[in-house]
């Protein structure tokens, strides 16, 4: 087998030595000029953690969710959510958060939380159903002595007392009937507890809305942003900034919680896809930067106790440092940006660039500790083990590399940035760490144990000694745990990537739990009404489609019979008239005497109900006069002052309310159909594109944040609208493109890993040996995942092609070494000791990922911990009885005379 032997590299290396030598003082400057470069290059870094930064431009499915966010612009949405058994309750929070929100107009902007007359203008009586208008206007005409009397009152208690004259005419003297007028109780109870409500609770309340009138089963009282039966009641939001998304998520927390202590006794939040983007945003830069400081102490604690000192550790470490600032500079350089998978690559290079250092200081060690003079010492470990360092950084290097071909933005990016670092650290550990290790005081000598070596030999011949059942062992452990393979599964659900207990994750599965709404949808547009109403019909058909929100429900309809009956309503309420406000403070003595004699009216007519077997309406009475109760205690012997103060806020919003309410009915445009233009603004920035296309918001039935609902729903929809885009779609395509992605990396990784061992070695044979360590170290690897439930997911599959490189290296280490000195024996050497503590440097380096909070980040540091372990011990007694083994039945590695470099000559 010849070529073996690395003559012409370590040729190189001797006259790049020699250049060294003589320019010392030009390489350091040269050092000190490139890092000042890369310390402002690296100020231009900054994290994405969007989808669309992870997929190529050139998909097709890229370029038609480019061309949906050209039409319909800023469709993210902020999703703040507040969940109670209480509806009443949670439209409390929900108006009042609403109120703040609309109070920032420079934070937040298309706010939509409702659709009611307030929010839908002049026309708002013709979103609704013609059912619900029919049901509105016989309630009118039923309860017209009533409403009048609740919209002349000027505040709350001639309210109050118009309320009990009515009750009293129909009990006492039978001018009305009371079963009838007893309907009105829900709308009765609604006033009086949300009055308690304003007493009991801190905070201005708000606007009670135009439930107060009509039952919740009649008209707008359903337009809330509800799901769950009233359990959560949601709010959209946009910010007015988009590059400030980071400040207004946490501005809407702040609010958030400001609403919660007004009305307690729910579980608030904010979620949707924006909000978790930069939870993970966020949340990744925290856990990287406490990895790489955690790395960057593991290495040098690893460093200083296994030599035994801290000078040259330190040197190395110093080095290391400025690698890191170059790499981070070309970062800058070469892709602009990191994402959530590129973002890994500091603590990673700190595992594995320092191993250029340890390799070439362990080396000088061994030679200074056989006599040799300090400068022969680094020239031999700059030649002969340079060699090996050089070749295992272009390998591992190429195997990030190798990513850099696929068709996965975020892949090339991790592989580009990751795999150009480690090359850029390569110079200062080759160029400046050796000149700097030739000055100090370590190169005295600093003599390890010869007992150290000696029991390091005598492991070692353990497995040497029996080389053929050392390979029949190891061989016999791989099949073992190719047994165990089947049991690996991959984890495609991004939110089980996320920190756990990450309260907008918690609440996104909450709401996913909920089964009638996600924060994730599939968009689909139609260029005209009539396709946007065909097309929701065919869509609301497919088993995996929960819902479809669009304006087309707003706008079907018989409209012209909708506008003969709002009419009908506008003339019913003509003849109203809306007196003043009175803005003095609320008379507590005088409503504590209208409530009492309220609950009185109250409990003689659900008396009388429960007689006549009317018990469900005598129930809402019932509960009514209960809460009349209440106020009554709280206004009489509560702290009045405080009452008086909040029941007036309460009493100004119920008022202007009514008012309000009644003054949109009255002028209710019944001119013309509604229209698209009729829109409010929060609605057609919604629905409406920006030629015109309206947009199909289609929820999925089932969990689309796992793998095998999501491709139903995805393939489902693609039945009805092939164009179809969304976050499922972007998840489906994402993923699988991910999957094929890797395994192209996988196997580029191999194939280049196979050429530069041949280029170092020429021999096939050299080939398979590097590899050996790979398979089997891998091979092991997935055994120990499948037996302890470990499962790959798209950020720590990254781990396959990585463990390419870096299992090649500790083979070509070790080739380089026996190419050197004919004995398979490495642990009694430099090289042996080298290659374990580059290993446990590696491991420190991925194992710091460990300690991360997202799920995603610390199982890749798991996984690569396990296979840099499994490809280390496979590296150390594997490969040398391998070669043990083949030196035994005839097989030679070398023929022909050595020919080695002057740096032989000049020992």
């Amino acid at each position: 087998m010849r070529g073996l032997h690395p003559d012409k590299l370590e040729k190189f290396l001797e006259e790049l030595w020699r250049l060294l030598q003589r320019h010392a003082k030009l390489f350091v400057w040269l050092h000190v000029a490139l890092a000042v470069v890369g310390l402002i290059l690296a100020t231009r870094l900054e994290l994405r953690t969007e989808l669309t930064d992870l997929v190529g431009e050139d998909l097709e499915y890229y370029r038609h969710h480019v061309a949906f966010l050209r039409e319909f612009p800023g469709q993210d949405e902020l999703l703040a959510i507040v969940e109670s058994s209480d509806p009443q309750r949670n439209r409390q929070f929900i108006e009042r958060l609403a109120a703040k929100l609309r109070a920032e107009p420079a934070v937040f902007t298309n706010t939509y939380y409702k659709a009611d007359l307030d929010t839908l203008g002049s026309k708002g009586l013709l979103f609704l159903p013609e059912t619900n208008l029919v049901s509105i206007r016989d309630q009118l005409r039923s309860y017209f002595p009533l409403i009048q009397s609740a919209t002349a009152a000027t505040n709350l208690e001639s309210l109050v007392g118009l309320v009990n004259a009515r009750f009293r005419a129909a009990v006492t003297n039978r001018a009305g009937d009371a079963e009838e007028l007893a309907r009105v109780a829900p709308a009765l109870g609604r006033i009086i507890g949300q009055a308690l409500h304003s007493v009991t609770h801190v905070g201005v309340p708000p606007s009670p809305g135009v439930t107060t009138l009509f039952q919740d089963n009649l008209a707008l009282a359903g337009r809330y942003l509800s799901f769950a039966g009233g359990r959560y009641f949601a709010l959209t939001t946009q910010p007015r900034d988009r590059s400030r998304l980071a400040e207004t998520v946490q501005r809407l927390r702040t609010l958030v919680d400001q609403t919660q202590t007004e009305v307690p006794g729910n579980n608030a939040g904010v979620t949707g896809p924006p909000v978790l983007r930069v939870d993970e945003q966020e949340q990744v830069g925290r856990d990287i930067f406490k990895a790489s400081l955690l790395a960057f102490v593991l290495c040098l604690m690893i460093f200083v106790f296994c030599y035994q000192g801290t000078g040259r550790p330190l040197k190395a470490m110093a080095v290391l440092l400025l690698g890191m600032i170059y790499a981070f500079g070309i970062a800058a350089v070469l892709v602009g940006h990191l994402n959530i998978l590129s973002i890994t690559f500091a603590p990673i290079l700190i595992g594995l660039a320092i191993d250029f250092g340890v390799h070439l200081i362990t080396r000088y060690e061994e030679d200074l500790r056989a006599g040799r003079p300090a400068v022969v010492a680094m020239r031999r470990a700059f030649v002969f083990t340079g060699a090996g360092v050089l070749t295992g950084a272009v390998a591992t290097a190429a195997s990030f590399l190798a990513m850099a071909f696929t068709n996965f933005k975020g892949i090339r990016e991790m592989g580009l940035i990751s795999g150009a670092g480690l090359l850029i650290c390569l110079p200062p550990m080759m160029l400046l760490l050796p000149l700097w290790l030739l000055r100090g005081r370590q190169n005295v000598l600093d003599q390890e144990p010869a007992q150290r070596a000696s029991h390091r030999q005598r492991f070692e011949q353990r497995w040497l000694a029996r080389p053929g059942t050392t390979v029949l062992v190891c061989l016999a452990l791989t099949a073992v745990a190719l047994t165990q393979v089947s049991r690996l599964r991959f984890e495609y659900n991004p939110l089980e990537l996320q920190s756990r207990g990450l309260a907008s994750v918690e609440l996104a599965r909450k709401l996913i739990s909920t089964g009638d709404r996600s924060v994730l949808y599939a968009a689909v547009s139609a260029g005209s009404q009539e396709e946007a109403l065909a097309l929701e019909n065919r869509l609301r058909q497919l088993p995996s489609v929960a819902g479809v929100e669009s304006i087309g429900r707003y706008l079907a309809g018989d409209q012209p019979a909708k506008l003969g009956i709002v009419r009908d309503i506008k003339q019913l309420i003509a003849e109203i008239e809306l007196p003043g406000r009175d803005s003095g403070r609320v008379n507590l003595a005088t409503l504590g005497e209208g409530l009492f004699s309220l609950q009185g009216y109250l409990g003689l007519i659900s008396g009388h109900l429960n007689r006549t077997g009317q018990t469900a309406l005598a129930a809402e009475l019932e509960h009514a006069r209960q809460l009349a109760n209440d106020l009554y205690q709280r206004t009489r012997y509560g702290e009045t002052k405080t009452a008086a103060v909040r029941l007036e806020h309460y009493q100004q919003a119920l008022l202007d309310d009514l008012r309000k309410t009644f003054a949109a009915l009255r002028d209710q445009d019944d001119r013309s159909p509604l229209q698209i233009a009729d829109l409010p603004l929060n609605l057609r920035n919604r629905f409406v594109g920006q030629t015109g296309r309206q947009l199909l918001r289609v929820y999925p039935r089932a969990d689309v944040w796992q793998r095998g609902p999501q491709e139903v729903f995805v393939n489902e929809l693609r039945t009805v609208a092939p164009d179809v885009i969304g976050s499922p779609v972007l998840l489906y395509e994402y993923l699988g493109l991910l999957s094929r992605s890797y395994r192209q990396a996988v196997l580029y990784a191999v194939l280049i890993m196979a050429l530069l061992i041949w280029l170092q070695f020429r021999s096939l044979v050299s080939v398979v040996l590097a590899l050996l360590p790979v398979v089997l170290g891998t091979a092991w690897m997935l055994g120990i995942m499948g037996l302890l439930g470990i499962s790959f997911n798209p950020v720590n599959v990254m781990t396959l092609p990585l463990l390419v490189g870096i299992g090649v290296t500790n083979g070509i280490h070790i080739l380089n070494r026996y190419a050197e000195e004919r004995c398979p024996s490495m642990l009694a050497r430099s090289t042996g000791k080298a290659v374990i503590v580059s290993a446990l440097n590696t491991m420190a380096g991925f194992g710091s990922l460990m300690l991360a909070q997202h799920q995603g980040i610390a199982s890749l540091g798991y996984v690569m911990v396990i296979g840099v372990f499994t490809c280390l011990v496979a590296a150390l007694a594997f490969l040398p009885c391998t070669i043990n083994l083949m030196c035994r039945y005839g097989w030679s590695f070398h023929k022909g005379p050595v020919t080695r470099p002057a740096v032989d000559a000049n020992d």
